[in-house]
């Protein structure tokens, strides 16, 4: 089992631009349950391609994306905290992560910004 940062991947066999997390990974987090199990498949950010050169989906950012999707696809700490409340510490270690990758303050704050607007509807899906 790895430890985050260190997410082991590969490209998914049978989903175009998607890949898969290799071997478990535990992530620190205050969401309970955050161990990404070996299987789990991400497209990193769902970002239009449109916005690729301002903010890529891939790169520097891409392990925290995979933490946040995670704990997004599986409503971590609903039970604990509500949905608002989960939904609020998911985004805001997704900022804190991706803020030690080295973006720029102005991307993470677009980031940030787009995920709390938009992400209600993965959260519920």
């Amino acid at each position: 089992m790895t430890q985050y940062p260190d997410i082991h991947l590969r490209k998914s066999p049978d989903r175009f631009n998607w890949w898969e997390v290799v071997e478990d990974c535990t992530v620190e987090s205050k969401l309970p349950g955050m161990v990404i199990p070996a299987g789990y498949r991400t497209d990193f950010a769902t970002i239009p391609r449109l916005l690729w050169p301002l903010m890529p989906p891939h790169g520097r950012m891409a392990n925290a994306a995979i933490a946040h999707d995670y704990a997004y696809d599986n409503r971590l700490g609903e039970a604990e905290f509500g949905e608002t409340q989960a939904r609020l510490r998911a985004c805001v270690e997704f900022a804190l992560r991706a803020s030690k990758t080295a973006w720029p303050d102005w991307q993470m704050s677009i980031a940030y910004i787009f995920i709390r607007l938009f992400g209600r509807k993965w959260w519920r899906n």
